[in-house]
């Protein structure tokens, strides 16, 4: 049999929901938040469609007299945002200015709130918006702790929205949150559970007809499991083997369909704009970080202009699997102003020179401590000690 009939038939098939086990512990985790009545939760994953799912999942499962707002789209200032919660609550926000949608919504709260009624709002691709999103969401968030609104925001987002929270503004937010809810990427065997699902809702027999078992290894490689990347390159895949009448799709058709998804990833001409000019005369050189566990280096990191994420999840740049280090623990941040270190929050400290710090700016050779895990900071060009 060829590959191109029943790979048509897995195209079409593609949207077909999958809920990992990693993922139905994202979604106990969002509950629960419910159930305790938190005002806030933060939702973090590599890629949307996972997030976007889940709080599907998740809206799917309270009652039906619970009102939920989802802002699936951008919001162009603050009126926009505040405007958009409005409209989607059911007010109608025509002509108002933000201190009468804020009063409306308000208004609505109370009325929830009278009537037993809890109200969900769910800010998708958090990390997209500018910081007066949060803003709007930290003051809806006040309206919850001081009334008890029965209100409770959905903060979802990729990594980059870890970021967005550093600053000290919302510490409410973060203070309120709890443990952030991290969508990891699939296993291998998730991975191949995942496609297998997708033949199995096209009604194709086995997915040994579709994709050769190596195949399958080589997408969950290529892609790291991030569900996102697996059904692009799944469906670039099907589509050369409808092309070529391949049977089944092989390895080296994976590798092809990976080129030709990269070559699509071009950087745009107006980002050459962005790069900062050389400065005559100066070199600039990435500092570094050396973490060490009981004196042993396990890890030496670059600062390459981009922030590092310092936690016990698997998910953060360096990683400190110790019961005593926060999830979210730390984060080391590149700015104009030098290489800064920011406390999220972290139950047991983090600590610079033995001094518990929330925010410090570092200097080549100062020892940074998390739990058991101690790093190095090393400016660029200085060597490690």
């Amino acid at each position: 049999m060829s590959a191109a009939a029943p790979a048509a038939q897995v195209q079409k098939g593609s949207s077909f929901p999958y809920l990992t086990h990693g993922h139905s512990g994202a979604l106990d985790q969002l509950g629960r938040a419910f159930e305790e009545a938190r005002p806030v939760a933060i939702l973090v994953g590599e890629r949307s469609t996972s997030a976007s799912y889940l709080i599907d999942c998740f809206v799917d499962t309270t009652e039906s007299d619970i009102s939920v707002a989802r802002i699936t789209e951008p919001c162009s200032d603050a009126d926009d945002g505040m405007r958009k919660v409005v409209q989607a609550v059911g007010l109608d926000p025509k002509d108002m200015s933000l201190a009468d949608l804020e009063s409306a919504f308000k208004a609505f709260l109370s009325e929830q709130s009278h009537n037993s009624l809890r109200t969900i709002i769910c800010f998708e691709e958090t990390q997209d918006e500018a910081w007066w999103v949060l803003d709007t969401v930290r003051r809806l968030i006040e309206l919850q702790a001081k009334g008890d609104s029965g209100l409770m925001v959905i903060l979802s987002g990729r990594p980059g929205l870890n970021e967005m929270l550093v600053k000290p503004s919302f510490d409410l937010i973060r203070a309120l949150a709890g443990p952030r809810i991290v969508l990891g990427p699939l296993t291998l065997a998730e991975t191949r559970d995942y496609i297998s699902r997708e033949v199995e809702a096209a009604e194709v027999a086995d997915i040994s007809e579709v994709f050769e078992f190596d195949a399958v290894t080589l997408i969950h490689e290529i892609s790291s499991g991030v569900l996102d990347s697996i059904d692009a390159l799944c469906c670039k895949c099907i589509n050369l083997a409808e092309k070529q009448g391949s049977d089944p799709i092989s390895m080296a058709l994976v590798k092809k369909a990976d080129k030709l998804l990269r070559q699509n990833r071009k950087t745009p001409p107006a980002a050459a704009k962005l790069e900062p000019k050389p400065v005559k005369g100066a070199r600039l050189k990435a500092g570094r970080l050396v973490a060490r566990m009981n004196g042993a280096v396990v890890q030496e990191q670059a600062l390459n202009g981009g922030n590092i994420l310092i936690g016990r999840d698997t998910l953060c740049d360096i990683p400190v699997a110790s019961s005593i280090v926060s999830r979210h623990h730390a984060l080391i941040v590149n700015s104009a102003a030098g290489v800064g270190l920011v406390d999220l929050g972290s139950k047991n400290g983090t600590f610079v020179d033995g001094r518990r710090i929330q925010r410090h700016l570092l200097k080549s050779g100062d020892l940074i401590a998390i739990g058991d895990c101690t790093i190095a900071y090393f400016a660029g060009g200085d060597r490690q000690r």
